[in-house]
């Protein structure tokens, strides 16, 4: 996508901050904060100027460390202002192990070549010294004379990590021409407010994850961000929904876990909820459950919403937007023979008798991306499963200190997603590292755990199924969460497998509620599942579950 305007971030906030049209409301308490884009420009100003003051410029690295609040915009902000590269860094509700904490920190900081880490003091005290940190609370001094800094296009705007690996820690280059490629894509998604206003959209997804920071640079159109901290959505599901009917709000998104929490907490307090505003529900940043997009429906259009305002985004930090669905329509759901799919990669409508596996459309591609599946040089006909590749102007160039790896073939880049093309719309229907391989068929772990949700009561999120590390690779380990008041599961879940999917799990683990690993916005982290099963970490009784974070 090309248009005129700005082509740096730099040039687009004050863009921004010229029109004077949206702002940020930020719900940390009774009253929501507000800071218009104005306002949140002049203190960015004065942010990039106490940055500049201590020797951060262009082409540097600001580390920025905390929770969503007014500090993390107009550091960010002032960030890109200084001509620095930002690099938001995860910061867990709570931290359970310092030092693991610290280590992680510091081996993101490194890989990524962070100059300062800027922050919350709580979270900065926490830090093996010599990392140089900047307390964000730290008075800004006046800076009347502060201007933006000259960058150009491809200069670096951010670095996102990738998921909580300590081991192998990545950082994907963002260019400040790709930043406002994504903003002017993705900041139309705010669907059409009434004439003379200004759309409002809500977001409770964390600053650290490109789900939650685009609310701080897809500004290319007028929008008000309402921003619900992570702890009080954690704390209470139903706030999200609550503050979008509130709010009136046109457009909010999360991801599937995250609406079945919302959803059952929702279900149990549903007075006073008015979503008739609400002109797109969106599932993004995991695979979307089909059972989850179900129950939007079923729970949310008696207070208001529209069937056809769920929609689906499929992006990643490294490609940007891929495909999405547009509010409007039914999201369209395939239903496919599970056996066939497993032994000869078709997606085929089910033969009678036989299991069938139901896939959500992720939509027809973004404009401007390319999508082939199986290689970019011989791509796999219609309906056969294979490796997602795309290509398009959104596509990172590659890693900060990491040279480009398999995924990437000539300007094609693999999503590290299993998937179909069918009458133009994408189906995604797994991680290609998650398959479990049993006599040659090749089985996805969300076909197993949707088995167990369905038949044993268990709700999204709190099972979990893979090949053992180390172990036979036709293996199938399955961990499932149970209350304190629930019987043994063991034999319903097993059966419910075989039933369901046709496979017989070679142990099933019963563990109590919270001890499956997550990342903040509540995506189970199946790899650290299969690490900590390996070294024998799941607990075996309450006591040993407190002991266990939900991975930051």
């Amino acid at each position: 996508m090309t248009t005129n305007g700005p082509s740096t971030l730099c040039g687009l906030l004050g863009e921004v901050a010229a029109r004077g049209e949206g702002g940020y409301f930020f719900h940390l308490g009774e009253e929501p904060v507000t800071l218009s884009v104005a306002e949140l420009y002049a203190r960015a100003l004065r942010r990039a100027a106490q940055l500049q003051q201590a020797r951060v410029g262009i082409g540097d690295m600001v580390g920025l460390l905390g929770p969503n609040c007014p500090e993390w915009a107009e550091w960010a902000w002032g960030t890109w202002l200084a001509g620095a590269a930002l690099v938001p860094l995860p910061a867990p509700l709570r931290v359970r192990d310092i030092a693991a904490f610290s280590s992680q920190v510091a081996s993101l900081a490194t890989a990524t070549g962070c100059s300062v880490i800027v922050g919350e003091d709580r979270y900065l005290d926490l830090l093996d010294a010599g990392i140089p940190r900047l307390d964000w609370a730290t008075e800004a001094p006046p800076a009347p004379d502060q201007r933006p800094a000259e960058v150009s296009p491809s200069d670096l705007a951010m670095v996102l990590c990738t998921s909580g690996s300590t081991a192998a820690p990545k950082g994907v280059r963002m260019t400040q021409a790709r930043a406002v490629e994504w903003s002017r894509a993705n900041a139309a998604n705010a669907a059409a407010a009434p004439a003379g206003t200004v759309p409002a959209m809500v977001s409770w997804l964390p600053f650290f994850h490109i789900a939650g920071l685009g609310a701080l640079f897809e500004i290319s159109t007028p929008i008000d961000w309402h921003v619900l901290p992570m702890a009080r959505f954690v704390r209470d599901p139903a706030e999200w929904p609550r503050l979008v009917g509130k709010t009136r709000s046109t457009y909010t998104v999360g991801p599937s876990s995250a609406w079945a929490a919302a959803l059952r907490a929702l279900a149990k307090r549903p007075d006073g909820v008015d979503l008739s505003g609400l002109g797109g529900a969106a599932l993004n940043a995991e695979m979307v459950d089909p059972d989850v997009a179900a129950r939007i429906a079923e729970v949310c259009v008696p207070l208001g919403l529209s069937p056809t305002a769920i929609c689906v985004h499929y992006a990643s930090s490294e490609a940007g937007m891929v495909t999405e669905t547009k509010p409007g329509k039914e999201l369209r759901v395939d239903v496919v023979d599970l056996d066939e799919l497993a032994s000869s990669l078709r997606a085929v409508a089910p033969r009678p008798g036989h299991p069938a596996k139901r896939v959500v459309s992720c939509g027809a591609p973004y404009p401007g991306v390319e999508i082939r599946i199986g290689s970019p040089d011989e791509p796999l006909p219609e309906r056969h499963q294979g490796e997602v590749w795309v290509r398009s102007a959104g596509v990172t160039d590659g890693y900060v200190n990491t040279a480009r790896d398999g995924r990437f073939l000539g300007d094609w880049f693999s999503m590290g997603d299993l998937g179909y093309m069918a009458d133009g719309e994408l189906f995604v229907t797994g991680r290609s590292s998650e398959v479990i391989i049993r006599l040659g068929l090749k089985y996805h772990p969300e076909d197993i755990e949707q088995a167990v949700q369905s038949a044993a009561g268990v709700p999204p999120g709190r099972c979990v199924a893979f090949s053992p590390v180390g172990g036979r690779q036709e293996d199938l380990i399955v961990v499932v969460e149970v209350g304190d008041e629930q019987e043994d599961l063991t034999g319903v879940v097993s059966a419910a497998i075989v039933n369901a999917v046709g496979l017989a799990p070679s142990q099933v683990l019963l563990v109590p509620t919270g001890s499956l690993p997550t990342t903040p916005n509540g995506k189970l982290q199946r790899g650290r599942a299969r690490e900590m099963h390996q070294r024998g970490e799941f607990p075996t009784g309450p006591a040993d579950a407190a002991t266990l974070g939900t991975g930051s």
